[in-house]
């Protein structure tokens, strides 16, 4: 979709996370949630964050997941913002500096932090087990494990109806490029909503009527073409981020008071304003980005 497109789909690899049950991956993503969202530590969080990029590099999806990233960062940036000058926690706050009429606290930089890095590690793992999973090994790993069949085919339809629509965005931003239309940037994906999600609309009508004409809601045993092995290197993965995820939040809520920061973590004034001022130009250049498409549509 020439820069449209964010690939939240399957990228083909050979790597060792590729070659990895769906299920074992599960876990760790599971265990990611479980310990993102039991801290506001922004050590633990940076060590969630840059393990999540180690696994990107041996899956080697740099370019997909900084396709994602690039949209998600910026949004994301405003929480630094939005917090630094209106801290989520209870007073009394702290303030480090204050200009032009707004004043930044110490509890609001540190929970924009956390924040960031809270979406960041949570957002990595997620990505890792969407673009190194096929969502019918997926889909079929779940079932074996006892998952509603309803729950585990719309679980597998949202997976696959997104390259799906991509698919569909890029032919009508094709078809507006021939006719001299803009074909590019997000100006261009505004006037392609209505055609394609009037398809989306009918694909789901047919998709009903193939369903029915299957007997989807039948009793019995439900087969897949696809059949996922499991080996003992997936249990070997799988049990230790079961095992990791038991001992982190024990460990987290045990250290629950040594692991805040909020009160006693000092930031420079100036560390504070450039980050706050960074912050705010990260996210204004990407709105302005967007607009900027949208009146040259």
């Amino acid at each position: 979709m020439h820069g449209v497109a964010i690939p939240i789909t399957m990228i083909p690899g050979n790597s060792i996370i590729h070659r990895t049950n769906p299920l074992a991956k599960l876990i760790w993503v599971v265990g990611y949630l479980v310990l993102a969202f039991l801290t506001r530590n922004p050590l633990v969080l940076g060590i969630l964050t840059l393990l999540g990029l180690i696994l990107v590099q041996m899956a080697h999806i740099w370019r997909g997941f900084l396709m994602v990233m690039r949209v998600l960062v910026p949004i994301s940036l405003m929480l630094i913002v939005l917090q630094s000058i209106a801290p989520a926690f209870p007073r009394p706050w702290s303030p480090i500096i204050s200009f032009a009429g707004l004043t930044i606290y110490r509890e609001g930089i540190y929970s924009g932090l956390s924040l960031l890095l809270r979406i960041t590690s949570v957002t990595t793992i997620a990505m890792i087990l969407i673009m190194t999973s096929h969502p019918s090994d997926l889909f079929t790993s779940m079932q074996k494990v006892g998952m509603p069949y309803v729950l585990n085919f719309i679980l597998t339809m949202t997976l696959q109806l997104i390259p799906i629509l991509q698919q569909e965005f890029a032919v009508v931003l094709s078809a507006q490029k021939s006719r001299g239309l803009k074909g590019t940037g997000f100006g261009a994906v505004l006037p392609s909503m209505v055609p394609v999600f009037v398809g989306a609309i009918e694909r789901v009508q047919q998709l009903s009527i193939s369903l029915e004409s299957r007997a989807f809601g039948s009793q019995g045993a439900k087969t897949s073409y696809r059949e996922v092995a499991v080996t003992p290197k997936d249990y070997v993965i799988g049990a230790v981020g079961t095992i990791l995820t038991i001992i982190g939040a024990y460990w987290i809520i045990v250290n629950s008071a040594a692991l805040d920061w909020s009160r006693t973590m000092v930031f420079a004034p100036y560390f504070a304003l450039t980050l706050f001022l960074g912050a705010f130009i990260g996210f204004f250049i990407f709105i302005v980005i967007v607009f900027r498409s949208i009146l040259q549509a």
